[in-house]
């Protein structure tokens, strides 16, 4: 019987978009991973974010994807050495995204001189907390292949901004229910194809080519359409991001995160003859 990859995001899906608690979920992801599924991080956060929650909810064993798909990670305890992947810690790191943090908040200090944004490794902590809600803003600004900005000006100049970046760098925005990340080309579709692959490679037949993922925002969107079960949670806004028009097997939470994640989920089982609880 194949097991299921399960891809989530962290903000505002499987954690409260305020206050990032996970509620009820440890027990839910508890057993769902008894049950020999795979639940995989596919989010906006950073590897020191991620390596602390993975070490709450008992998921240290399961790859991930940080800063919407720039960096994806595999634990040497279960997978073999990923192509054109370096050992980091216990991982198999496998950047995606070509250039470095450094790299460009260097390239966005010069474009501040020509529009009106502010960096978020510049902001004070009081001043990140305020969008944040986050008491230490540290593990949020340990990036590696990203930055992350706060747009200040007018939709023309963004337009523009956005033309600067694919032409001088090849760099692409995402956009998230707080911030805009900058990068190299990436983001949470090509992550999810790459974990898949890799689990399809090392594994075989274990695991059903019929992934599920779960999101909110539109940095979701390029996963849940690429998935075989596309699992919506209601966002802050009270609504739901808007699929492909001819996108199956979508299923819509009512609840906002966390609560929305376990709702979502129970939708879906109800519907699948392998259960994943």
């Amino acid at each position: 019987m194949k097991r299921y990859l399960i891809f989530t995001d962290l903000d505002g899906t499987l954690l409260d978009h305020d206050n990032y608690s996970y509620g009820n979920n440890k027990k839910m992801i508890s057993t769902i991973i008894n049950n020999k599924n795979e639940i995989i991080f596919n989010t906006s956060k950073t590897f020191s974010e991620c390596k602390k929650l993975l070490k709450e909810l008992k998921l240290s064993n399961m790859p991930f994807s940080t800063e919407n798909g720039a960096v994806l990670y595999f634990p040497k305890i279960r997978f073999n050495k990923i192509k054109n992947s370096s050992s980091f810690e216990r991982y198999w790191k496998l950047r995606i995204a070509k250039l470095s943090s450094k790299s460009w908040h260097q390239f966005l200090k010069q474009k501040q001189k020509k529009y009106n944004f502010l960096i978020a490794q510049d902001l004070s902590p009081k001043i990140l907390k305020k969008y944040t809600n986050l008491n230490n803003t540290n593990m949020m600004l340990d990036r590696e292949a990203s930055q992350i900005i706060l747009w200040e000006d007018n939709f023309t100049k963004f337009k523009l901004f956005k033309n600067d970046l694919k032409s001088e760098k090849e760099g692409v925005l995402i956009k998230g229910s707080r911030f805009i990340q900058i990068s190299s080309i990436c983001n949470k579709r090509i992550a999810k194809k790459l974990i898949s692959h890799a689990y399809d490679i090392q594994f075989r037949d274990k695991y059903s080519i019929n992934t599920i993922a779960l999101g909110d925002s539109k940095n979701d969107i390029d996963m849940l359409n690429s998935c075989k079960y596309s699992c919506l949670i209601k966002n802050s806004n009270g609504t739901h991001v808007k699929l492909r028009s001819n996108k199956k097997n979508i299923f819509k939470s009512s609840k906002l995160a966390p609560d929305g994640w376990c709702e979502v989920l129970y939708k879906l089982n109800n519907t699948l003859e392998t259960k994943i609880f």
